[in-house]
């Protein structure tokens, strides 16, 4: 028994010896394929073996791995597909120089866009706003309250400084709407601003402008012509048929056909069609942030 304990002792120190010099038959500089007894497997060039350890210079970094862990350790050309480096070298991929599209060192970086600055500029009450309405305005189709919009036809300077640019959008209501009556009352309609709204990320802001008012035209004059007309007719008929009391009599019914047309007949309405221009007037300050040109 003592003596197959001895033989099978020797055959276990034989192999250690046998892989102890197998190992050391590799020369660093190879590429090696070095497994773990955990089951990891280790692929790189080998750079150093030392009796605790060996050291292999991976894709990822230098690599010490202990004897003790090592279950399987051989050269193999074909473990790696990057052609190994000299130690401390990195990839030509890594490097900046090596890159023809790369930028000269002495390019400085792009240095960063600046926020936008600001500066206040305020108009003054009294201004005028050329506004060119998007909305249509009528004494016989608008309401009290009735949204109203608009835009500036062109910018709005104070002191040289573009304060508000074409196209700004402003918005209000409708504050009267009265439509023509018989005989009497000539039709009316006014509406105001209350709102402006700059374009880009300016923010909308509150306003008071004067209010525009639009009154039709009296109709006197026509009301006279068709009264007056009718008697006229009347009498040229009236004397044709019957004589000069005919004549007073047709004058009579004539004047009387010419009133009972101006009593059936409203004057004439106020239309604003989207496209009209108008100029309306601050009531108060409007103040707004204005970017300053770099």
């Amino acid at each position: 028994m003592k003596r197959l304990a001895t033989v099978v002792a020797a055959a276990i120190l034989a192999g250690a010896c046998a892989k102890e010099s197998a190992s050391l038959e590799i020369k660093p500089g190879n590429t090696v394929s070095v497994e773990k007894k955990d089951g990891v497997v280790v692929v790189g060039r080998l750079v150093e073996v030392k009796p605790e350890h060996v050291i292999v210079d991976t894709s990822t970094g230098r690599r010490e791995i202990a004897r003790s862990d090592i279950s399987t350790f051989r050269a193999d050309a074909s473990a790696v597909s990057t052609p190994a480096q000299p130690a401390g070298t990195a990839l030509a991929a890594e490097r900046p120089e090596s890159s023809a599209a790369a930028k000269p060192a002495s390019t400085p970086p792009s240095a960063a866009a600046p926020a936008p600055e600001y500066r206040e500029v305020t108009l003054p009450a009294g201004t005028v706003l050329p506004v060119e309405l998007s909305t249509a305005v009528a004494s016989d189709t608008s309401h009290v309250e009735d949204a109203v919009r608009g835009t500036l036809r062109r910018a709005v300077t104070v002191g040289g400084v573009h304060a508000l640019p074409a196209g700004t959008v402003v918005t209000g209501v409708v504050t009267a709407a009265e439509r023509s009556a018989r005989v009497k009352g000539r039709a009316r309609v006014a509406f105001r601003f209350t709102a402006i709204d700059p374009p880009g990320d300016a923010q909308r802001m509150s306003m008071r402008t004067d209010t525009v008012s639009r009154l039709a035209e009296a109709t006197k004059k026509q009301d006279a012509y068709k009264i007056g007309g009718g008697a006229a007719g009347g009498a040229i008929v009236g004397g044709i048929l019957g004589g000069g009391d005919g004549a007073a009599k047709g004058a009579a019914i004539g004047g009387a056909a010419g009133t009972g047309v101006v009593l059936s007949t409203r004057g004439k309405e106020i239309r604003l069609a989207p496209g009209t221009p108008v100029s309306v007037r601050l009531a108060a300050p409007l103040t707004v942030r204005v970017r300053v040109a770099a």
